[in-house]
């Protein structure tokens, strides 16, 4: 419903453009001439926003469907149990979508970027192709003006805007930290029975639900904080602890195995690899772009000293002034995005964690072989406590690499 509502922005907007275009051009009404580069103007926010949601939203689907023979090659089998069939576990609750979240985010990031450059070819048109007293001329120089606005006013309103984007993401990968917390029984969960453990569950979630970043932050922590200020950490009280195997421990590890670590190792393989392909496209885009922009001021530069001085600059004169004008704003866009993205420290991350996540999946297979007794029992404990550790990590490194206490805009 979002995309059809998207798309119909988009063609409303564009049917505005065209037939305030047409009225102008018929009419030469100096209200609507001048008027019209405004309509643009606007017609192009409308544009950057929408059209890169629906941009996005269609390479999502492009995705999945070039990842569907990764994502078949990694469903459980059929007697492998999911994590809400066991007693105490239930589903994260559903809520607003750290995707929603990241779209707005660098939707707006990506309109930030591309504004400066738009000023300019704004500006470079009135200069160079129409006559500065026209009324056209006129209603770029207000278009302009209408694009460092918008530009200045968002910078200036959106202060901390990635925060419901980390918060949404935070939440959500601690809702489902908490599933796999009650599977293992380690955490607050640790030697507790399926009532005790019930209560604790509810308090949790309940705590969990209404956080903020700060409580977040310490909702985190892999350790229980004592009245007098003095922490434990889970993966010391499993050890002080005798080992329990229980009749379902062999199915609990198996169900870990699959939707845990495997899971979750097939998401950062995936994600590593769109990071990897955005980072190749910008970076090629940002290359061509410098060298571009290189050819066009050394053609500018020889036409300003072979042209005779008093003459009329020619139509390709006048197309190059502009280019010459235009490429270095969309070379500074390109890193601009690049910076918004940050899809090469995204990418090293998802790797680090993807290569931690095998060496736990390997260890848990050897776990598997075996016979399942006490010392199997506190051995998968363990080992759950150190999948939750590099899981948590990750979601630090993430969250120090997007986190943006305002939007970067130059000009």
């Amino acid at each position: 419903m979002r995309t059809a509502r998207r798309i119909q922005v988009v063609v409303g907007g564009s049917a505005v453009l065209a037939a305030w275009t047409a009225a102008a051009l018929l009419t030469r009404v100096p209200v609507l001439v001048v008027a019209l580069p405004v309509v643009g103007a606007l017609w192009l926010l409308v544009l950057l926003d929408s059209g890169y949601l629906l941009v996005r939203e269609w390479a999502h689907r492009r995705r999945r469907r070039a990842s569907r023979p990764q994502r078949t090659a990694w469903a459980p089998a059929p007697a492998v149990r999911r994590p809400i069939d066991y007693p105490n576990v239930v589903p994260r609750p559903a809520g607003d979508s750290a995707v929603d979240h990241q779209g707005r985010f660098r939707a707006t990031g990506i309109r930030l970027a591309v504004l400066p450059a738009l000023a300019v070819v704004f500006l470079t048109v009135q200069t160079v192709f129409l006559d500065h007293n026209s009324h056209l001329g006129l209603g770029f120089v207000l278009a302009e003006c209408l694009l460092l606005v918008s530009m200045v006013w968002t910078v200036w309103t959106e202060q901390e805007p990635s925060r419901p984007w980390v918060t949404s993401r935070v939440r959500a990968e601690l809702f489902r930290r908490e599933m796999f917390l009650v599977l293992a029984g380690v955490g607050p969960y640790l030697g507790r029975t399926d009532e005790e453990a019930g209560r604790i569950r509810d308090a949790r979630l309940s705590l969990l639900a209404g956080a903020g970043p700060a409580e977040l932050d310490g909702f985190a922590r892999l350790a229980d904080r004592d009245t007098d200020g003095s922490e434990s950490h889970w993966q010391d009280e499993v050890w002080r602890r005798p080992g329990e195997a229980g009749t379902d421990t062999a199915d609990r590890m198996s169900t870990y195995l699959d939707h845990r670590i495997r899971r979750q190792g097939l998401f950062f393989e995936l994600a590593a690899e769109k990071c990897g392909r955005t980072e190749s496209v910008l970076g090629r885009v940002a290359k061509g772009a410098v060298l571009a922009a290189v050819a066009i001021a050394l053609s500018y530069a020889a036409l300003l000293v072979s042209g005779p001085e008093g003459d009329e600059p020619t139509v390709a004169a006048s197309v190059i002034a502009l280019l010459a004008a235009g490429l270095p704003p969309v070379c500074n866009t390109v890193l601009a995005v690049q910076n918004l993205l940050a899809a090469q420290r995204l990418a090293a991350s998802y790797r680090e964690t993807r290569q931690e996540l095998l060496g736990h999946e390997n260890t848990l297979r050897k776990l598997l072989v075996g016979p399942v007794g006490p010392e199997v029992a506190v051995s998968f404990r363990a080992l759950a406590v150190r999948v939750e550790s590099t899981l948590t990590e990750e979601v630090r490194r993430w969250r120090i690499i997007v986190a943006k206490p305002e939007f970067d805009a130059g000009l």
